[in-house]
């Protein structure tokens, strides 16, 4: 057998993720795909001067990561936003704001993003529109909250936006606007500030380079339009793509899609289509994710249902007699019962194969989850929250108490079910390292996976969501050869995954990182 290697990873803890598979020593690669896994002889000995030898040195090579749930595009044109992800008080984030607007003329749009109260030291209050007015008055200001589930505006930008005060969530105060807009009104404000096609594609570009740097070689991009596909495609047609990505249409796209035939497997390697995204609830930081109870700190408040029982199961429904696939935000118990309910009078389980997803699921019950398996759906979720939110002391136990704290985010449980499990980030952060951690070393027992179970839920879960279990997500001849090199080893090092860096990352048979 002669095999002209492009690539070749050798002296490596080669881990398979491939059952009867198991670890490796080697692993090379030719045209874009894994010619051979083995031993580091056997690879050496298909080696020539033209091959690219990286000597691992016992470090662990896993397959490449596959975010399934990320706002990629939306990710790296926040890059050019002010960040305020790192701010430890609301006065620290004022100033920020007020700095940004001594360097910017006069009445030029200031747009921050990444700002979380709930770590604050000095409140744990949104930012309103008296505080923004009095920070900066002669400048439209829109940050938008963490979770992207909440802006807050000045009166200059209320004043341009001009935005229907009827809206779900534009919230008053004795008649006023207090600068808080939530869901609907959230994304009124979305819509008015979204980039052109070439702003997506220069924050494409970045975010493919922050990607790399993490050992990321396919994404799913939850929330997309126009200008975002338009942006991939282009980018794609020239060759600069640099990842793999499932576009994932609003459910406003949905008529459209029909109407063109297009549905489950539309694209190629690279870019292709993948589920409709449809939004059930809010998030817990915002206090919209829908609950059958009340917030512990908020018990005026249960969160909000974004459509009606008929007609979310209508667009179920629609979406299953036309073979197009669905992704259902739904974060809240209540949320989750609604969706539950319309996916099982729609007759979901007629269309298993449709593989239709709940994303974030992070109040699943265990009625629930049994409820997700008899379906066929899968659970998309983000350990990551556990780490950011869900640790004793933090904002999910100040919403809800620690007993709730408990019951949320239990992949332990929805993997003992035999439910599929795909991870992702949310971009908050965008890093499957931590993600991986968090599932590993999450604080209860009920949302604890091994580091196998959460590796394999963030590269062949993740493919499986896809329809590309086949392709890609393990380490096998004739896969898509899509690989990372770490300097760790997380099956290893369990308590300092979230530490551990990735040395190489190889996409399409292609070394395109290289730390150091």
């Amino acid at each position: 057998m002669f095999i002209n290697l492009e690539v070749a990873v050798i002296n490596a803890r080669v881990y398979t993720m491939e059952p009867g598979l198991g670890t490796k020593e080697a692993v090379g690669v030719a045209d874009g795909k894994i010619a051979l896994v083995g031993s580091t002889r056997e690879i050496i000995a298909l080696t020539d001067a033209h091959t690219k030898v990286i000597d691992a040195q016992g470090k662990a090579v896993l397959p490449g990561f596959n975010d399934a749930h990320s706002h990629f595009s939306a990710m790296g044109v926040r890059e050019s936003y002010l960040d305020l992800t790192t701010v430890q008080s609301k006065a620290e984030a004022l100033t920020q704001v007020k700095e940004a607007a001594r360097l910017r003329n006069k009445g030029e749009w200031i747009i921050g993003t990444g700002w979380d109260e709930s770590k604050w030291e000095d409140s744990a209050e949104y930012l309103t529109r008296d505080e923004l007015d009095r920070a900066v008055p002669d400048h439209p200001v829109a940050l938008r909250r963490i979770d992207g589930h909440l802006w807050s505006v000045n009166s200059k930008a209320l004043d341009v936006l001009s935005l229907p005060t009827q809206a779900v969530g534009y919230e008053t105060l004795d008649g006023e606007p207090t600068g808080v807009l939530k869901e609907q009104a959230g994304e009124a404000v979305e819509k008015a500030l979204e980039p052109g096609v070439d702003e997506f594609i220069a924050g494409i570009e970045r975010a493919v380079r922050i990607a790399h740097l993490l050992g990321v070689t396919s994404v799913q991009d939850a929330m997309v339009g126009r200008k975002q596909i338009t942006a991939y495609r282009k980018l794609h047609a020239s060759g600069r793509l640099g990842v793999r990505v499932a576009v994932m249409p609003t459910v406003d796209h949905l008529d459209e899609m029909i109407g063109l035939g297009l549905g489950v497997g539309f694209g190629d390697d690279t870019l292709r289509l993948g589920a409709v995204k449809v939004f059930a609830d809010g998030s817990i930081g915002a206090g919209t994710a829908a609950l059958n109870g009340t917030y512990r700190d908020r018990p005026h408040e249960r969160g909000v249902l974004m459509w009606k029982k008929e007609e979310l199961e209508a667009i179920v429904r629609r979406a299953c007699e036309n073979n197009v696939q669905l992704a259902v935000h739904a974060i809240g118990d209540r949320a989750l019962d609604q969706v539950l309910d319309c996916f099982a009078a729609a007759n979901a389980d007629a269309k298993v194969e449709l593989r239709h997803r709940i994303e974030h699921a992070e109040m699943i019950t265990a009625e629930q989850i049994e409820r997700m398996k008899r379906l066929g759906l899968v659970a998309s979720m983000q350990p990551n929250f556990t780490g950011e939110w869900g640790l004793p002391g933090g904002m999910y136990e100040q919403r809800f108490g620690r007993e709730m704290l408990e019951r949320l985010n239990t992949l332990r449980s929805v993997v003992d079910a035999g439910v599929h499990l795909a991870l992702g980030s949310d971009c908050m952060p965008f890093s499957p390292l931590y993600g991986i951690h968090w599932a590993v070393n999450a604080p209860f027992p009920q949302q604890r996976l091994t580091p196998g179970e959460a590796i394999t839920a963030y590269t062949k879960g993740s493919a499986y969501a896809t329809f590309e279990e086949h392709r890609k997500g393990t380490i096998a001849t004739g896969q898509l050869a899509d690989l990372v090199v770490l300097d760790g080893d997380p099956f290893v090092e369990t308590s300092d995954i979230k530490d551990i860096s990735v040395q190489y990352t190889i996409f399409a048979g292609k070394i395109v990182y290289k730390r150091g």
